[in-house]
């Protein structure tokens, strides 16, 4: 692949990942919809106001959650796809014969990612 091509996957890939997180953060910040009245005019009994607004309360925390859990999963993939297109792309110097040869296992760099155990190779 030439370096147009190189230069076309990273901006198609930023595209995507930047498209994935606006949607998550259009999508969350979005106002939710009415909730109607199950019968118009109707006063809400007291005695299930507190738990309706508990069930409430948790329905918007869970929601946050899983648009924070796709904001997270997208980073981290984002992540490795960097690492990975920086190891695949030849270097914008490199511009000699053998810069396709393969490099040995202790000179690729190792992902970390946090909280993940690590092994003692």
């Amino acid at each position: 692949m030439d370096d147009e091509g190189w230069r076309r996957l990273k901006g198609l890939k930023r595209l995507i990942h930047d498209g994935v997180r606006q949607g998550a953060d259009f999508v969350e910040k979005a106002p939710p919809p009415r909730r109607r009245e199950a019968v118009p005019g109707a006063r809400v009994d007291p005695a299930i106001a507190a738990p309706t607004k508990v069930v409430h309360g948790i329905h918007d925390g869970v929601l946050s959650l899983g648009y924070g859990g796709i904001r997270a999963i997208n980073r981290a993939i984002e992540v490795a796809d960097d690492w990975l297109v920086d190891q695949l792309a030849p270097a914008d110097d490199d511009h000699c014969p053998d810069h396709d040869t393969r490099r040995r296992p202790e000179e690729i760099p190792r992902l970390v990612v946090p909280g993940a155990p690590r092994s003692e190779d």
